[in-house]
């Protein structure tokens, strides 16, 4: 894991995005009001406090992924011991789980990972708590945070837990969840609106939600990979109703009640996750709502094999293999964090970038665009992907949604409240991206804003790879 978090290029996706919202907070600013997030805030929170405290860089932010990383995994190892698995085969499938899916682990912290981890968090609580008004209270709070980190997952949360207490006969304790959960909202919302915050709140993350959604469907990556993952919940239904009719008319279990509740509870939780893949269906989202179903499947396997595992020379084989899979992960780490150390360029650590791999073409557009922009009397705005690295490179932290200006992240007014904004300018330029057969700003971008300044602002020339474009004065 190591290799993929920090042996990574920097450019302009997600990661910038991210970390650049992230350094606002750190530095003073307020979500919602001086960046365009259409997230709920938990990740940002915790990110922007994370690196106020050990570093405002990049490097600080990529360790921050790295430990949401290793959370997730040991989460999926010790829901596969509370499922009654012993630790042998839990580390076993743990690092097959590693293995197949390591891959969302790039670069820097994300808030998707972050939530789902409170996702598995929540779900193994459900496994380890008995019932009763302490249960529903953690519930609650988990049904909340899981919504504050991302509101799409504590959406496919809430219909987990809905269906949880409907198998379980437990309106009561649905209730309080629920009830828990309105009170630490209400309270969330309250704080908000004392920060003349709310509208902005509602107006990213609820509002913005139908331009985003109606704008950016897309099927991303190897179509049969993606094909093959989405799978996985089909694949997981149809073995949880055939190993329960097989545990219900064939074998004769002490616990069989514990252990249909158990395939249940993962079956409802393991789908809901799926909703995180909508509207972008790429290898990312993917594997990343794939994993609980993915445990879900190794439970049942090892439910119904256990029997032969018992034998002394199933338990010689699997330990060979538990060391072949460990030899290899470190093996590939050492080699590509050897890799990073060569490699990693001497940037100072009082900036943003350090600690970072930024390729000769990246590094000198930043520096170019960002000189320009400078030394220029003009007021600048780049419009483009490229904004957050630029901005982090000039420090200038107060663009708005000029740093994000993707479909979907510019709230209810969308596209047409943007080109307003730009109506309204005056002595300025901006910077779009010439775009080539090499390179395009990604499909999310704001085209139809693009189109008009092309269209209504007079061409000046050009500097690096951006095409300069002026307003009247």
């Amino acid at each position: 894991m190591l290799a993929r978090v920090y042996n990574v290029q920097l450019s302009n996706i997600d990661e910038s995005y991210n970390f650049l919202n992230s350094y606002k907070l750190a530095n003073g600013l307020t979500i919602y009001k001086d960046n365009n997030v259409i997230i709920t805030p938990l990740f940002f929170y915790i990110s922007s406090i994370i690196i106020k405290i050990f570093g405002e860089n990049i490097f600080v932010y990529r360790t921050f992924n790295l430990i949401i990383a290793t959370f997730t995994f040991f989460l999926c190892y010790v829901i596969l011991k509370e499922l009654k698995i012993n630790k042998r085969f839990s580390l076993l499938y743990t690092l097959l789980i590693i293995s197949l899916i390591s891959n969302i682990i790039s670069g820097g912290a994300n808030y998707n990972l972050l939530a789902y981890a409170f996702y598995l968090l929540g779900f193994f609580l459900i496994l380890k708590m008995k019932k009763g008004t302490y249960k529903s209270i953690v519930q609650g709070i988990m049904l909340f945070i899981v919504f504050l980190t991302h509101q799409k997952l504590g959406a496919g949360y809430f219909i987990a837990i809905v269906v949880y207490e409907i198998i379980n006969k437990d309106i009561k304790s649905l209730f309080k969840e629920l009830l828990t959960a309105f009170i630490l909202l209400l309270t969330f919302l309250a704080y908000l609106y004392l920060q003349n915050n709310l509208y902005n709140f509602i107006d990213y993350t609820i509002l913005g939600i139908g331009e985003f959604g109606g704008n950016n469907w897309n099927i991303e990556g190897n179509i049969f990979t993606i094909l093959l993952f989405l799978l996985l919940p089909i694949m997981t239904l149809v073995t949880t109703i055939i190993t329960i009719k097989a545990i219900k008319s064939n074998l004769n279990l002490t616990n069989e009640k514990e252990i249909i509740n158990h395939m249940l509870t993962h079956l409802a939780f393991s789908i809901c996750a799926y909703i995180i893949i909508i509207p972008i269906i790429n290898i990312y989202h993917v594997y990343l709502a794939s994993i609980l179903s993915i445990v879900s499947l190794m439970y049942i396997i090892d439910f119904l094999i256990s029997p032969i595992m018992e034998e002394k020379s199933i338990k010689t084989i699997i330990n060979t293999i538990i060391l072949c899979i460990a030899i290899v992960l470190l093996a590939n780490s050492i080699k590509n964090m050897w890799n990073y150390v060569y490699e990693v360029n001497s940037i100072p650590k009082d900036s943003p970038f350090y600690g970072v791999l930024l390729d000769d073409e990246t590094k000198e557009t930043i520096k170019t665009v960002g000189d320009y922009i400078k030394n220029n009397d003009k007021n600048t705005i780049v419009l483009s992907t490229y904004s957050p690295l630029i901005s982090l490179y000039l420090n200038d932290l107060d663009n708005g949604d000029y740093d994000l200006p993707l479909r979907g992240n510019l709230g209810s007014k969308g596209e047409e409240g943007l080109i307003e904004q730009i109506k309204e300018l005056k002595n300025t330029q901006i910077l779009l991206l010439h775009e080539t057969d090499d390179e395009k700003e990604i499909y999310q971008f704001a085209y139809d804003v693009a189109d008009y300044i092309k269209q209504n602002c007079k061409y000046v020339g050009q500097v690096n790879k951006f095409d300069i474009y002026e307003t009247e004065n």
